[in-house]
This record gives structure tokens, sequence and C-alpha cells, in this order.
């Protein structure tokens, strides 16, 4: 009975493997979900230096002045960048809110379809991570359909590209065209950014492990679903399975 289940020392191995590494690309996968939430809710895709207004000229109540900002959300600074000299740059006097209050753009179009393409992306991870809960619940019916249909990698490849995309236009359309102010010529890529980044890359990562690694149910009730590492039972000898 139990070489039936294993087919012998080689299968329990080969099986728990799988199972193992399927186990981590879902782990890994969450893991790219959670940074990218982290990411399209902070406003440090762009972190840009302290003006000293007092030496530029500029009015902090009358000008806008725009300090760091991310897909939704930006703040402005509010405080004389006097009170930062000496490497101290920390945002305790910067007003944040909605971007649309607290940057001017050139590009308007291009950041309302970044925000557009990242809350569809949302909505892709949200029904991704749905589904493979769905599939421990009791329905072995809808938990096979979900399963064979790839639906969870489907949504979570289609969350993917729409972070990648969003990404690619944030740096060429947004970044670049969003208005600055004398002084803050030395901007640079905020931590939100990198998060995503990483976000993407733990995303493709899980996805190759999942889709790897996942147990494809097999028409017949007695057989066991295969993968890419594990065969499935109907595609071994039927000696083997008497032994």
């Amino acid at each position: 009975m139990e070489a039936k289940l294993c087919r012998g020392a080689m299968g329990c191995h080969v099986k728990t493997v799988s199972k193992i590494l399927f186990r981590l690309g879902q782990l890994i996968l969450l893991g790219g979900m959670v940074c990218y939430l982290v990411s399209v809710a902070t406003p440090h895709w762009v972190d840009r230096p302290t003006v000293d207004d007092a030496a530029e000229n500029i009015n902090l109540t009358l000008t806008l002045v725009t300090k760091n900002f991310g897909i939704f959300k930006a703040c402005r600074q509010t405080a004389s960048g006097r009170s930062n000299k000496g490497g101290d740059d920390r945002n305790d006097h910067d007003d944040c809110g909605s971007l649309w209050d607290n940057i001017n753009y050139i590009s308007p179009h291009a950041a309302r379809y970044v925000q557009f393409v990242m809350v569809a992306a949302g909505i892709m991870y949200t029904l991704g991570f749905l589904l493979e809960i769905v599939q421990v619940v009791p329905m072995k019916k809808f938990r096979n359909f979900v399963a064979k249909n790839r639906m969870v990698e489907m949504f979570v490849s289609i969350a993917t590209v729409l972070v990648l995309q969003g990404m690619l236009i944030f740096a060429g359309e947004i970044k670049n065209k969003a208005q600055r102010v004398s002084g803050q010529e030395d901007e640079q890529s905020g931590w939100s950014f990198v998060v995503a980044l990483i976000g993407v890359l733990l995303s493709v990562f899980g996805l190759v492990l999942v889709t790897m690694f996942r147990e494809l149910p097999m028409p017949s009730k007695n057989e066991d679903g295969g993968s890419w590492l594990k065969h499935s039972s109907g595609n071994v000898p039927q000696t083997s399975l008497r032994s």
C-alpha cells in the first residue's frame, strides 16, 4: 500500500521536494503582493533634496515645493531648508496628502493612467490570493477547476505585468515630467520604487515555482495529479503499482 502511494522511496522524496518548492513559491508570491501594497501606499517613489528657500529665494507658502511623491500620495516641503543643514534631512515638517494637491504635472494623463494600472493590478493580485485560499476548502470539483485552468497563475501574471508597466511609465513620464524648483535637480528614486521592483522580481520567481510544482488534477478519481517534477500516477507503469 505504501509503495502504491509513494511509488518507492524515490517517489516519496520527489513528492516531498515538489510540495516544498510549491509552498515556497506560494510564500514568495505572497511576499511580492506585500511589496506591491507597501509600494503603492507610500509616497517615496521619488525623493528630492530639501530646498534652501532663503538661498533660492522661494516662498514656501506661495510656491509648491514637492519633497517626495509616489503613485497616490505626495509630500510638499513646508519648513525652511536651513533647518536641515548638516545632513538632517527629515520629513518632520512636510505636508503629505493627495498627489494632485501636492505636485504639479506636465503630463497629468500619464499619472492617472499609472494609478488606474496599479489599481487594476491590486484587483488581480487580490483575485489570485483569494483563489489560492479557496483551494483549501473541501470542494474538490471547484478546487480542481481552479488548479486545472491555472487561474491563480493567470491573475498574478496579469498583475505583475501591470505593475511593471506602471513602473516603466512612472519612470519615463511622471518622474521626468513632474515640475521641480531650483535646487531639486538631484532627485533620486526612493525606497518605495525599490520595494515595487523587489515585488515584481518576487512575483516572477514565485510564479515560476508555483507553475512548475502545482499538482494538477487527473480525470480519474483514482489517479494522483502530477507536476513538472512529480509525474502523475497515470504515467507510471502498472508493474510499479503492483510492487
